[in-house]
């Protein structure tokens, strides 16, 4: 598909039904958990642990511990009262790289964490949270916790005060707590089944009806389009540009080993036409050897050999013979 005008882009997104978007759109979950108190709840449903006080530092927060370090955005990033530090990621599309993405999302919030010359003992826990309508490790389990620990004794634990969980809204709900299970099912039905998911669907419906939610809503829809066209034009760049790159490289390869090919096919059947030349003058020269041996002439041995006698008498000359 060839880019959109702007003036086309623009009337698309007009038409977006803002009715249809609920708590798993991406830029919805952000506005609705940026309440501190809806996003304490949330953590104490999922962690199953009583947090005190929390503080949503912001929504869509970019990070980067330095100039040549890749850039990350957490959706929802938060501290409590100890410091401790909770990144909540809602992810609808399915990426096998979300490990490492955890891996790297958790270096970043620590780099924030502790400044130059402070201890290591100063660093908090960091807990990172992805929200998934979809199975990453494929066992229908709700909630998937990691936390490091002694693969020889799996009783002994790093305490490197590190922890990711990926929610699996689709997941079985058995072992699943009561307050956890109504929140899942929201999340996978966007129906409330309880208080707190009903004050939380009473926030979409909410936040669905802000005019200026709404205008920016549609901004970043138009930027992300721009990007993506941006993105894809460079993409296809490069593609054509490695394309002509590795075809000239697979060209070069393919020409020499045909040239080899081709080049042991011609080399035995020179062999092949050279040996039966060889083998058809030696045979001759015995021959004619024999012939002259028995006192026949030079057109007695011709007629017989069926050569000319030029062909015979340059045959005796090169090997010295007597007639």
């Amino acid at each position: 598909m060839g880019h959109l005008p702007e003036r086309e882009v623009c009337h698309m997104r007009r038409h977006i039904d803002f009715d249809k978007i609920g708590i798993t759109d991406d830029v919805m979950f952000c506005t609705v958990l940026s309440n501190s108190e809806d996003c304490r709840e949330f953590l104490q449903r999922i962690l199953g642990i009583e947090i005190e006080e929390i503080v949503v530092v912001g929504t869509q927060v970019s990070m980067k511990s330095n100039f040549h370090a890749k850039g990350v955005r957490l959706d929802v990033y938060a501290k409590d009262k100890k410091g401790n530090a909770y990144d909540i990621e809602m992810q609808t599309t399915k990426m096998r790289e979300l490990p490492l993405r955890s891996r790297y999302y958790h270096s970043e919030m620590d780099s924030y964490q502790i400044a130059a010359g402070e201890k290591y003992g100063n660093l908090k826990h960091s807990i990172v949270i992805f929200v998934c309508n979809f199975d990453l490790f494929a066992k229908n389990r709700s909630v998937y916790t990691f936390e490091s620990i002694c693969r020889e004794d799996i009783e002994i634990h790093l305490q490197d005060k590190r922890k990711t969980i990926f929610i699996n809204i689709n997941g079985s709900r058995e072992d699943v707590p009561e307050e956890l299970a109504h929140l899942l099912d929201y999340l996978k039905t966007k129906t409330p089944t309880d208080g707190f998911t009903e004050r939380l669907e009473q926030r979409v419906l909410k936040i669905r009806r802000d005019t200026e939610w709404r205008d920016g809503y549609m901004t970043l829809e138009m930027k992300m389009d721009e990007k993506y066209e941006q993105g894809r034009e460079q993409g296809l760049k490069e593609g054509i540009t490695k394309g002509i790159e590795q075809g000239i490289e697979q060209g070069i390869e393919q020409g020499i080993e045909q040239g080899i090919e081709q080049g042991i096919e011609q080399g035995i059947e020179q062999g092949i036409e050279q040996g039966i030349e060889l083998g058809i003058g030696q045979g001759l020269r015995v021959q004619i050897q024999k012939k002259l041996n028995k006192g026949k002439s030079i057109s007695q041995i011709a007629d017989e050999c069926e050569e000319s006698e030029e062909v015979i008498c340059k045959i005796i000359r090169e090997n010295g013979w007597n007639v």
